[in-house]
């Protein structure tokens, strides 16, 4: 058997994982298709990240996850409108892949592609693992983001791999949730808004200068495992994987008892591979912040247009990850202002868990140190739907200061630790520059 397709529940879904892994050839591929499944309350009971955790024991190798939006909204504690696919193999080496029968053509070829031949491939531009296609007017202007349906994607899967040999295709109709349910509001602020934001100078993982059950808000991009090195003894992600997980409870701890009884923590993060190995931080942060307490809502995905160039074996990287945790059984967003946010040109897509934000181009400056900048509006609508004016946001690993300067924008309080003092110079250059009023407490 050359290629798997699934599109079942998680548990039939690794029911088939294992019944069919004997039968797939060692250049064979299984697409396994997976919608979050939630209880009654829109709490997460099975997701992607168990089909992948359980396909890895068994002995595929992960490839890559791509995601796209569905017409069925699950109206959960926010409107759950992706669809994940859970693409693995037998053996990355013998895998058979044909990137060319999913391209799609350029629309900027005489705009962009022209001055930057070496850029353009005739053939279509390379495809990426969030699978929304345009419709354009001929003169590089989108005109339509479309939405595939599921028979649409398994035959794209199938000229992936060329299913000139045998090809298993197994579906059922799944039930998905709809709470159809009034949530109540996010309760108002009692907090008076502070002039001056506070950035601590110190680990997070003793938040001693927050009280207990203060904070409404935590949102933040935390440091991946032996990626940077920032050149601090004693920084978060230069151990071994299992003391830097060790490291990362603690500050997630902290968070859960910083955290008031009606506040959410929010997780920038995506899977990496690693000489070869698959690193499962989204599913590991997943299991540490549900042992704490947390209750896990979801995920939001962050569309990259601009992505990671990959090889002739995989698809280019326009996604990350943004993990949704409350301490409340039943915490909802704010669905009015989550209705505002459209950044398609398809009304089915928009307002749901899909959000296309560009990482801002080049550096801030040669002269700083820096980590990956995400970008200010993905803070921003994070704080909008999640919080009112007034209320306390913090970033448990501030970096360059995006939080911060995204929090005051929205007139939020804000404290940020950062263990990093040598960030300190490129977060005052970034405030006097986006919000030159503001007169930040700096703490060590």
């Amino acid at each position: 058997m050359q290629t798997v397709i699934t599109n079942l529940t998680v548990k039939n879904t690794c029911k088939k994982l294992w019944e069919l892994y004997p039968f797939l050839s060692q250049d064979g591929t299984f697409f396994a298709i997976i919608s979050t499944e939630y209880d009654t309350h829109g709490n997460v009971t099975a997701d992607f990240l168990d089909v992948i955790s359980y396909a890895s024991k068994l002995g595929y190798e992960y490839v890559n996850t791509i995601v796209y939006p569905t017409v069925y909204k699950q109206h959960v504690a926010f409107l759950d409108n992706v669809r994940y696919i859970v693409w693995m193999c037998k053996s990355l080496s013998k895998m058979k892949f044909n990137k060319d029968s999913i391209r799609e053509k350029h629309i900027w070829k005489d705009v962009e592609w022209g001055k930057r031949a070496k850029n353009y491939n005739p053939k279509g531009k390379d495809p990426g693992n969030v699978w929304i296609p345009t419709e354009d007017d001929g003169k590089a202007h989108i005109t339509k983001h479309v939405l595939l349906s599921d028979n649409d994607v398994i035959a794209r899967l199938k000229n992936m791999v060329g299913c000139g040999r045998s090809c298993a295709v197994y579906t059922e109709n799944r039930n998905l949730i709809d709470l159809d349910q009034s949530f109540a509001p996010l309760p108002e602020c009692n907090q008076s808004l502070q002039k001056r934001p506070e950035v601590i100078f110190k680990t997070s993982e003793k938040m001693d200068t927050i009280k207990a059950k203060t904070l409404n808000l935590i949102v933040t991009s935390p440091p991946y495992w032996n990626l940077k090195d920032y050149y601090k003894k004693g920084q978060i992600g230069q151990e071994s994987y299992g003391t830097y997980l060790q490291r990362m409870t603690v500050v997630w701890n902290q968070c859960y008892h910083k955290l008031a009884d009606n506040g959410s923590i929010w997780i920038n993060i995506n899977i990496r591979r690693q000489e070869g190995k698959i690193i499962p931080l989204p599913n590991d942060f997943v299991k540490i912040c549900k042992k704490i307490g947390f209750f896990y809502k979801g995920i939001f995905i962050w569309h990259k247009s601009s992505g990671i160039p990959t090889g002739d074996k995989n698809i280019v990287d326009r996604h990350e990850y943004v993990l949704l945790f409350s301490k409340s059984r039943d915490f909802s967003v704010d669905f009015t202002e989550l209705s505002h946010i459209a950044d398609y040109k398809n009304p089915f897509i928009n307002g749901g868990a899909f959000w296309n934000i560009n990482r801002k181009a080049g550096s801030v400056g040669k002269k700083f140190i820096h980590p990956a900048i995400y970008p200010n509006e993905l803070a921003k609508r994070i704080i909008r739907i999640s919080t009112h004016v007034g209320d306390l946001v913090c970033d448990p690993f501030l970096g360059s200061g995006t939080s911060l300067i995204a929090a005051i924008c929205c007139h939020r309080n804000f404290i940020g630790y950062e263990y990093n003092e040598g960030f300190k110079q490129l977060i005052q250059y970034r405030v006097s520059l986006e919000i030159p009023d503001t007169a930040v407490i700096y703490k060590n």
